[in-house]
């Protein structure tokens, strides 16, 4: 009998396993959080098809997408805004839901980082302001890490305007570092972005459906 009820629990914890297993929800979250490159912003003021919204159909069809916030990302937006942001736990209505930001960051199976090309695309880059962003890109990924260290992917700069390659390889070169030291993905988009072909108009560092599925073809080869 006392056998009888060993073999009875051993069966009962191993089909309480493959239950599990077969049952749990592999859906995922994935929220954008940045500039107008997240959001495919374009030379035109509205909004277009971002690396962000390819990921999220990708998830779509494969019916495993839960939610897709990128309502946190804003044109014009610089990091100290955004590190402002989640000091301040800004909430917004999102699908008639109130959403703060870090619940969005902490949910995150999949988060994007794309902050910097708003605020120095048309800027010529001193050490100053290079030391400046980088202290900012620093405080920006210690508390996102706090707040979530699933797949966190962070976006390099690419080159345009007043800033030579060289300036913007030394910046990224210096992301990277911070991004790694976190154990965040890194996708360097600098040398990808260099052909007239991404850009809608060559006066606008704003790039066009190519350039942002090339974004996203990079993201899937790590994903």
């Amino acid at each position: 009998m006392k056998k009888k009820i060993i073999l009875i629990t051993i069966l009962g914890g191993i089909l309480s396993i493959i239950i599990y297993f077969f049952t749990q929800n592999n859906e995922i979250t994935i929220v954008a959080i940045g500039d107008g490159l997240s959001i495919g912003m374009t030379p035109y003021n509205i909004d277009g098809i971002s690396f962000n919204d390819y990921l999220k159909e990708d998830y779509e069809l494969q019916h495993n997408l839960k939610k897709y916030i990128y309502e946190f990302a804003s044109s014009r937006k610089t990091i100290k805004e955004l590190i402002y942001e989640i000091k301040e736990n800004k909430t917004l209505l999102i699908k008639n839901d109130n959403i703060e930001i870090k619940q969005a960051l902490n949910q995150a199976d999949i988060l994007t980082i794309a902050i910097g090309m708003d605020e120095l695309a048309n800027t010529k880059i001193t050490k100053e302001i290079k030391e400046e962003y980088l202290h900012d890109i620093e405080e920006l990924l210690s508390m996102i890490k706090m707040l979530n260290q699933n797949q966190i992917i962070v976006i390099s700069l690419y080159t345009w305007g007043k800033n030579d390659f060289l300036t913007i390889e030394n910046i990224n070169a210096s992301i990277r570092d911070i991004a790694l030291a976190n154990n965040f993905m890194f996708i360097d988009i600098n040398k990808i972005l260099m052909e007239n072909k991404y850009y809608l108009t060559q006066d606008s560092y704003y790039i066009n459906y190519l350039g942002h599925q090339a974004i996203y073809k990079e993201i899937k080869k790590r994903l």
